[in-house]
């Protein structure tokens, strides 16, 4: 059941989130590893809001703003299909968290912007408590950079982008039909504004926001 409404859902964008801000959601209908893990949770001062299906949980009015994800894969009314949908809708904002059958092999799936860990149960709550932590790091990293961006100017958006993809500043100045000094400046600009402490640091950046997609611009 949903634990309670998140006060500031829609202005949560324009803030920069910390760990107590960040929403972690626990989807399952098995009570020991909800209680359990919300017991975790709410020591390290995070806000939990259990699901106890599917159906409940496509309902969830906080979607956008989710900072965890934990699935537990043996929902009854949760087909592989509909697991495949989960994911494929939640991992690229935010890292999602299956919980899967007994046995198997932990496994974790690191892609841009496409972060899943399948967890085999029995689990250990403390190991994944730092793997909850450590996914809502990650959201609040790329919070962070999302926000730096959406301050670039169209064209430092541009030349972000080129200078992410390797090209010199003439390259970038040719295909931006401006001058080289001017491309300079706008580097400059971009590297200030994103924080970025070197060029490595900038393709990194690029790299977690997946520069080039639509929403971003």
């Amino acid at each position: 059941m949903h634990t309670g409404n998140h006060p500031y859902a829609t202005t949560r964008k324009a803030q920069k989130l910390s760990p107590e801000d960040a929403i972690f959601v626990i989807l399952s209908d098995d009570d020991t590893i909800s209680s359990a893990l919300n017991a975790n949770i709410c020591l390290q001062g995070w806000r939990p809001h259990l699901y106890k299906s599917r159906t409940e949980f496509l309902t969830c009015p906080e979607a956008d703003f989710l900072g965890c994800v934990v699935l537990d894969a043996r929902l009854p009314d949760l087909t592989a299909s509909d697991l495949t949908h989960l994911i494929c809708a939640h991992a690229t904002r935010c890292p999602v968290i299956v919980l899967t059958g007994h046995g198997g092999q932990a496994m974790t799936v690191n892609a841009t912007k496409f972060h899943v860990s399948f967890i085999p149960q029995p689990f250990d709550l403390n190991a994944l408590t730092e793997k909850i932590e450590a996914a809502i790091q990650a959201t609040m990293e790329i919070g962070r950079l999302e926000g730096n961006y959406r301050t670039l100017t169209p064209r430092e958006r541009e030349v972000m982008k080129f200078v992410a993809e390797g090209l010199l500043n003439k390259q970038v100045a040719f295909k931006l039909n401006i001058s080289e000094i001017t491309v300079k400046a706008h580097r400059g600009q971009v590297m200030r504004k994103m924080n970025a402490r070197t060029l490595p640091h900038l393709v990194n950046m690029a790299a977690k926001l997946d520069i080039g997609v639509g929403s971003l611009h």
